[in-house]
């Protein structure tokens, strides 16, 4: 499950995650020469990104020792009002000072499952071992308790080969492009964020209801050697028991 903490507003849980990616990064680059995060989409870390581009935490890291990665993608092209990488170009890539080289987008003008195969091979390349070990990834969880690209009832679920995939979304009726579970739970440090009283239900039932990850694929996130922090506001938790509202 890892850990739980509730905080009283997006403010703070923006404040909380600037500090986690900020203090993961530092002590990586110290460590091993570099920082290798996975982004997510979504308005939840939308902030989380304005806030690492503000003046007084940009200076905070060596951004030309990190290499940002994004956790899924939409099938669109990148400058589509739709696309992950567009939102986070718009507010951290514009204004940090990250080298070109630094930023991995997924291509996901490509026809699908060729874009999958080709940014698995990018992760391939700068990753060693059976699977990317990422400092970090970013997730939120969605309403229907989907992670990154990971839909209830997809066939993605149950990938356990590959690190990225396309994977169709059956309510949505649309394909998307994802890391999957096992790339995800290979990270040093993984960061969910959730926000809000639309998802509190959800976040009850995944968090003390039964095991059901066809229904609530969040449920597959469990690091198999690294740390997990669920990062939620009030709102979101509100459902939880006192002994998980940590």
């Amino acid at each position: 499950m890892g850990e739980i903490k509730v905080l009283p507003d997006v403010e703070a849980l923006t404040s909380k995650a600037l500090e986690v990616i900020i203090a993961a990064a530092q002590s990586a680059i110290q460590d091993r020469g570099q920082f290798s995060m996975a982004l997510s989409g979504g308005s939840t870390p939308e902030t989380v990104y304005r806030a690492l581009a503000a003046p007084e935490n940009r200076t905070r890291l060596d951004w030309a020792h990190m290499h940002l990665f994004w956790g899924d993608e939409r099938h669109v092209p990148p400058n589509h009002p739709d696309s992950n990488f567009r939102m986070v170009k718009e507010h951290l890539l514009a204004v940090v000072p990250i080298p070109d080289e630094n930023v991995h987008r997924v291509p996901a003008e490509m026809e699908v499952r060729m874009a999958a195969f080709h940014y698995e091979e990018v992760l391939r390349q700068y990753f060693d071992g059976e699977w990317p070990r990422f400092d970090l990834v970013l997730l939120g969880m969605g309403e229907d308790g989907h992670t990154a690209s990971l839909f209830p009832h997809s066939a993605g679920l149950n990938e356990e080969q590959r690190w990225f995939i396309a994977n169709y979304a059956p309510k949505r009726k649309d394909w998307r492009l994802t890391l999957t579970k096992n790339a995800i739970n290979a990270a040093r440090n993984i960061i969910v964020l959730v926000l809000g009283d639309v998802k509190a239900d959800r976040l009850r039932k995944v968090l003390t209801g039964p095991e059901k990850p066809e229904d609530n694929p969040i449920q597959l996130i469990r690091p198999s050697d690294g740390q997990m922090v669920w990062l939620l506001d009030r709102e979101a938790a509100k459902y939880l028991p006192d002994d998980l509202r940590g």
